[in-house]
């Protein structure tokens, strides 16, 4: 059986010695690896690398700060990446359903990180969060759903960009600096559907945070960037959907029509559920189906018809681990009607392998419906005793403040302990805050304790 290319070009670069090389190859690496440490020191005295260097300088030598929930102490930057990491992990976070980008997890760190740097306020983390989130959603309701439709995972492409203005705004960038922070996240955007079901797909808008910090400190430092990194001919927009050049009057609008009074950010919602956000109907469904009929796992046959999305992100069958299983419709309808869940305690390696689980989710099919909205779900639904059920969700279920604040707790007490309560007081009232390193102390003091 033929390698996959990648597996080919892993052969390869493992497999080659510097002696088999033809000699005009050994020859070219030579050349091409002097040329590039001459220039490196031949260029060491240039002004962009001296900023480059005190940027450097704020990045790894300056003070640690806690990372939330852990022991170590971090860089910001770093500390962002991993606070973006695990924000994302469980799929537990946020999303604003137009774009299905979730932009808490690239977007707080972010913020909370230049807010370490600076001593800026929890009003200004709030206000950076606030600002730096518009800003990303805007930018992903002009990709979408282009950007979608090639591969990209929305979170990670715009997710730097939101988190480089958050950051900027709690750092003090000037107006200039702060164009240049975005040329320079803008720049690095990425991230790709393919990880769906790894860890590297939580990796995302945590390297996006950080980045995102990175370029605010190297806009701080100097460093310039490009005048229209977003809108050029060659910028975000363009580069991202095929056959169209820079901006056009529909993106202009969608930029900056109503900016500062109509506010994407509204419409962003927290998750109920810790799994692909395109299947929390289906978990809708299923839990009213076992609520009103009792039944739990006693299904001959089950049929989701969805829109074509669903199953182009959340098709895994046969799921082998909990990263996978938040990507597996069925795996979702499964924990709906056996368990009544959706937690992460429902999304975990076990519950992947779970035999009550599997036996739904060997009965389920999905079938692609472009005429049904991405958050809806149609089911026919076939129950051992030959009865038949059609169900109908359209929408997908919004927590209310309080339920945040439960879900909040829940999450925070496993970890923190008894100090749970007081920390999650502390992130919901932020807005009273004057230093927000009250947020990592609460932690900190906890896991001494403990």
């Amino acid at each position: 059986m033929t390698n996959t290319i990648t597996e080919q070009l892993v052969e390869f670069a493992l497999g080659s010695e510097w002696e088999r090389l033809a000699s005009g190859a050994r020859e070219a690496a030579t050349a091409t690896t002097g040329n590039v440490l001459a220039l490196a020191a031949g260029g060491a005295a240039h002004p962009a690398v001296d900023r480059t260097v005190r940027a450097l300088a704020a990045l790894g030598a300056g003070p640690r700060v806690p990372v939330l929930g852990r022991s170590e102490s971090l860089t910001p930057t770093w500390a962002a990446l991993v606070h973006g990491l695990a924000a994302h992990v469980e799929d537990y976070d946020d999303t604003h359903p137009s774009t299905v980008v979730h932009p808490g997890a690239p977007i707080v760190p972010a913020a909370l990180a230049g807010a370490q740097i600076s001593g800026a306020s929890g009003r200004e983390v709030l206000t950076a969060v606030a600002v730096g989130t518009e800003v990303a959603l805007r930018l992903g309701l002009a990709l979408t759903p282009h950007a979608m439709e090639r591969g990209w995972h929305m979170t990670g492409v715009v997710g730097g960009v939101g988190a480089a203005v958050a950051a900027g705004r709690t750092l003090g960038l000037s107006p200039r600096q702060l164009r240049h922070a975005l040329g320079f996240a803008a720049t690095q955007s990425s991230g790709l559907l393919e990880a769906l079901g790894t860890m590297t797909k939580p990796l995302h808008p945590g390297k996006a945070a950080s980045q995102g910090v990175e370029a605010a400190l190297f806009a701080r430092a100097g460093l310039d960037g490009p005048a229209a990194p977003l809108e050029g001919r060659r910028g975000l927009l363009a580069l991202l959907r095929p056959g169209v050049e820079g901006i056009q009057d529909t993106d202009a609008s969608l930029l900056t029509n109503g900016l500062g009074s109509l506010w994407e950010l509204e419409s962003n919602e927290i998750k109920p559920y810790a799994c692909g956000v395109v299947s929390h109907p289906i978990i809708d469904l299923a839990r009213e189906l076992r609520a009103e009929t009792g039944a739990d796992r006693a299904v001959s046959e089950v049929r989701l018809d969805v829109h074509p999305l669903v199953p182009s992100v959340m098709g895994r069958l046969s799921p082998t681990d909990g990263l996978e299983s938040k990507f597996s419709a069925v795996h979702c309808f499964a924990v709906g009607l056996v368990r009544d869940g959706g937690g992460p305690e429902d999304f975990t390696d076990a519950a992947a392998v779970d035999p009550a689980l599997a036996v739904v989710r060997e009965r389920c099919t999905l079938n692609p419906d472009p005429g049904l909205g991405r958050y809806a779900v149609r089911a026919r639904i076939v129950t051992e005793e030959g009865t038949v059920l059609e169900r109908t969700v359209d929408g997908a279920r919004r927590l209310d403040a309080a339920q945040v604040r439960d879900k909040a707790r829940a999450l925070a007490a496993p970890v923190l302990g008894d100090a749970h309560e007081e920390f999650v007081d502390t992130v919901f009232g932020l807005e009273k805050l004057e230093d927000v390193s009250r947020v990592t102390e609460i932690g900190r003091a906890a896991l001494a304790s403990r």
